[in-house]
């Protein structure tokens, strides 16, 4: 038997994702809605992120 190289997948540079992963993303960008990352209150930040984690 062969062994088969693994190769390493960037999933930064990927130009499409799995539709979950997306359709958290398109929330995100909805709730940040085109503000600056410095104009965003560390408050708010949390809230977003907390709400990924949240079932449904």
């Amino acid at each position: 038997m062969r062994r088969s190289i693994k190769k390493g997948i960037n999933l930064n540079k990927l130009k499409s994702g799995c539709s979950p992963c997306m359709s958290e993303a398109r929330k995100m960008e909805q709730k940040i809605s085109n503000r600056k990352v410095s104009e965003i209150k560390i408050e708010e930040v949390k809230v977003i992120v907390s709400s990924m984690f949240k079932k449904d």
